[in-house]
């Protein structure tokens, strides 16, 4: 029989908890964002992550909320709908003590619905299969979670092209590695 979830580790690069393990358990398609990916995007949020709020709708390992934590973000709300997931990650925060870090067992798009929250900074790194991206950016844009100049962290497969975007999404920065496409995308004024 073949396991329904994969186990596995990864450090966080900087900030108050560098080098400290976390682990993670998740579906087998999971994606933690590489080592330096990871410093490549935050280098690029090097300016803005002190005390900024940090939403990552699709936390799998808790790499991106984690890493934002560690780096001095104000508040990172975890947010991802399978179980096993839900408990590792309470776990890890628990384990670090980050008080800052809020996790939601729940589906994006219901907490998109739902939420009331503004952040400065979302990390959106759907799954690759199912062409969930449009979806989700749909919602994420009709949601009260984005204020202007919100940074906004896109992560696709790299074959695909740049995605269908809102008119106000201004790219800011843009890398390719390996199977993926990252960009950071800043949400400009509604009427420009």
């Amino acid at each position: 029989m073949v396991s329904k979830h994969q186990r596995g580790s990864l450090r966080i690069i900087a900030g108050r908890w560098k080098r400290q393990t976390i682990r993670f358990v998740g579906p087998d398609d999971l994606r933690p964002t590489p080592n330096a990916v990871r410093e490549t995007l935050f280098n690029w949020l090097a300016p803005v992550i002190e005390g900024a709020s940090c939403l990552d709708l699709f936390s799998g390992s808790g790499a991106l909320g984690f890493e934002a934590a560690s780096r001095g973000a104000g508040r990172v709300d975890l947010v991802d709908h399978d179980r096993n997931v839900y408990r590792q990650l309470v776990h890890t925060r628990d384990t670090l003590s980050a008080s800052q870090v809020h996790i939601h067992y729940k589906d994006a798009l219901a907490f998109l619905a739902a939420t009331t929250d503004h952040f400065n900074i979302v990390f959106l790194d759907p799954p690759f299969h199912g062409r969930f991206t449009a979806r989700i950016i749909t919602a994420l844009e009709r949601s009260s979670a984005l204020k202007t100049k919100s940074l906004i962290y896109l992560e696709t497969p790299k074959q695909d092209n740049q995605p269908n975007l809102p008119k106000t999404w201004r790219l800011y920065r843009e890398k390719k590695t390996g199977r993926a496409a990252y960009r950071l995308y800043e949400l400009g004024e509604t009427n420009a």
